[in-house]
């Protein structure tokens, strides 16, 4: 507007001017001044004004259009603001829920929809308490807001917290918020953001539970040494006392039961042991019948009466080739499941049988490779597995058991263990109709089919002579009196240090029978590796009390000694002796190879043979 005055003014001047002009101009040449003169002053005048009017209209029109410009700018540069505000909303990994003072909703992300079940037309203008809290607590976090409000206000970054809510079907979710708080034109806003923690707060829950059975089997393994030491004396010596006492049938019932709670003891100890279990896989040739009839006896004594137990075994069943510890956890731990899936009791079958798998049979059970495998099968009566379950089974942490009543770890470890040798697993489950689990494990290389009236329970015993060296006396005075049961002179030493001034006094023996831990600086292991860097030839037993010994790993000149675990029978006592006397050895220490047989392949190729011409081939 200033500008147009400044115009106005200036075509003011320029009339004046111009009348000035006449007005001098009549003066000086004297002519008169008449209606012509006043005339043009009069057009001068009109149109100076005219031009001030058009140069004030145009000024105007161009700053009202600048005006405008701008106005439409910033409008624009809002709208982008607000734009941009939205796409970080719907693009943001969390929820966001922004209410009045009063908890009414009045904007809801997709992701809060994802989050809660409620959609976006459902949620605006609603109660966010009534939506997202259980009935019962509705009162006490109304009150927790109304609490917090003021300090939201003071508190321009806002606060976190934690709160549990309900989803829309009625599941629960534990959130994570960061709330602040905005004022505008008088009326509070709070803006949320939320993040589902629940799978988060329960991965963490199962480490510490994992770390809780870490730790278990971490103090149990400080006892078990020497409750195996106490074990393996009160097995070896309710043996000869059995033996003895076989005539008189009181005693001799007596005898069974004190030998029935030893093993019970034994089993006890194993599975506290089993805990802690982090070591790499001793594979070794396997016989899975046997290990299920073991498995078949401690599900009788501990499974309730109401779950019938039913074998299947195969009697020509191959020898396998896994880690035998392993795979017993493994098959007490889907038993575990099988019982606690039949509450009211069922049927509970383990099988056994030899396969021959194609590639194609083998890919489809998840097998290393095609050829040779021992099936082991435990099915129950069950409630079955859902099936949308049955994919996630094996994940780490999952569970559909109840808080405190399983980690989500065992069938994790199944399957890793599997796989790690070599093998296959499947399930089939349908809910109310039980499920069936199914291992395949590589058949052993010199597996061979088990020979007509085999009998492993039989004693084997020998003339060689044996240091065996234990720090506990009972138990070395055991072992020294089996020993010479079975045949051998016995050396025996309470320590390393003792073991290898025997040595150094040139004393011959012919197997080294130590333990692993003992007292004195020097363990078994390192013990053995002495001997055997100055004796290659010499063979190595080793025994501990614990399941698998950290100790015991690989590595050194005693790498592949095999391990005797307490607490022993004298047959497992008298068959390890003779598996470590008997294996040929060159005067480096290395094993001697056997003759090579073609029997095993040859016994493969004709049932693969067999197979083959059974399958009905199609026209071509």
């Amino acid at each position: 507007m200033k500008l147009r005055g400044l115009l106005t003014s200036a075509m003011a001047a320029q009339a004046v001017v111009t009348a000035s002009a006449l007005l001098v101009s009549h003066a000086v040449a004297g002519t008169s001044f008449g209606a012509a003169q006043i005339v043009a002053l009069l057009a001068s005048g009109a149109v100076a004004i005219l031009l001030a009017r058009i140069c004030a209209h145009s000024i105007a029109t161009s700053q009202e259009k600048r005006i405008a410009a701008q106005l439409a700018e910033r409008e624009q540069a809002r709208i982008d603001s607000v734009q941009m505000t939205q796409a970080v909303i719907k693009t943001a990994l969390d929820a966001f829920i922004q209410t009045d003072e009063s908890g009414i909703v009045l904007e809801w992300s997709p992701q809060a929809e994802a989050l809660t079940g409620w959609s976006r037309p459902e949620a605006l203008g609603a109660d966010v308490v009534e939506l997202l809290v259980a009935e019962p607590l509705r009162s006490g976090f109304r009150q927790r807001m109304m609490r917090l409000l003021p300090e939201l206000s003071d508190t321009p970054i806002g606060i976190r917290f934690e709160a549990n809510l309900v989803h829309r079907n009625g599941d629960g979710i534990l959130i994570e918020a960061s709330s602040t708080a905005l004022r505008l034109g008088g009326q509070t806003i709070i803006n949320v953001f939320v993040k589902d923690v629940t799978q988060k707060r329960a991965a963490e829950e199962q480490l510490i539970q994992s770390q809780k059975m870490e730790a278990i089997g971490q103090l149990t393994g400080g006892i078990a040494h020497e409750f195996n030491n106490m074990l393996t004396v009160i097995t070896g010596t309710i043996e000869i006392l059995a033996d003895a006492v076989k005539d008189n049938p009181r005693l001799a019932t007596i005898t069974k039961l004190i030998s029935e709670a030893a093993d019970r003891g034994a089993a006890l100890t194993s599975s506290l042991l089993s805990f802690a279990r982090k070591q790499a896989l001793q594979p070794a040739d396997i016989d899975v019948n046997d290990l299920l009839e073991e498995l078949a006896k401690l599900l009788l004594a501990t499974f309730d009466k109401k779950i019938e137990i039913v074998r299947k075994l195969d009697g020509n069943i191959w020898l396998a080739f896994a880690d035998r510890g392993q795979l017993s956890s493994a098959l007490l731990n889907l038993a575990i499941n099988a019982r606690d899936a039949m509450p009211e009791g069922g049927r509970l079958t383990l099988a056994t049988r030899n396969v021959v798998f194609g590639v194609r049979e083998a890919v489809a059970v998840g097998a290393g490779y095609a050829g040779d495998y021992v099936e082991i099968e435990i099915s129950d009566t069950g409630t079955g597995i859902p099936q949308a379950h049955v994919e996630r089974i094996f994940d780490p942490f999952f569970s559909t058991k109840e808080v405190g009543k399983g980690t989500g770890l065992g069938l994790s470890m199944v399957f890793g263990f599997v796989k790690q040798s070599g093998g296959g697993i499947k399930v089939k489950s349908e809910e109310g109709r039980g499920t069936t689990f199914t291992i395949y494990l590589p058949k052993a290389e010199s597996s061979t089919l088990r020979p007509t009236g085999y009998d492993s329970r039989k004693i084997v015993g020998g003339t060689e002579t044996i240091l065996c060296v234990e720090d506990d006396r009972d138990v070395r005075q055991y072992v020294t009196v089996q020993l010479m049961s079975l045949g051998y002179k016995v050396v025996p030493a309470a320590n390393a240090t003792e073991a290898l001034a025997i040595a150094a006094n040139g004393t011959p023996f012919d197997l080294l029978f130590t333990d692993i831990v003992m007292p004195g600086g020097i363990n078994g292991r390192e013990l053995a590796d002495r001997m055997v860097a100055a004796r290659p030839s010499l063979r190595v037993l080793f025994t501990s009390g614990y399941a698998n010994d950290p100790q015991h790993a690989p590595g050194g000149a005693t790498m592949g000694a095999p391990l005797l675990a307490k607490p022993y029978r004298k047959a497992e006592l008298a068959r390890m002796l003779r598996r470590s006397l008997d294996t040929a050895v060159d005067a480096a220490g290395d094993a001697i190879p056997t003759p090579y047989s073609v029997q095993a392949e040859l016994e493969g190729f004709l049932r693969k043979q067999s197979s083959d011409d059974d399958t009905p081939r199609s026209r071509r």
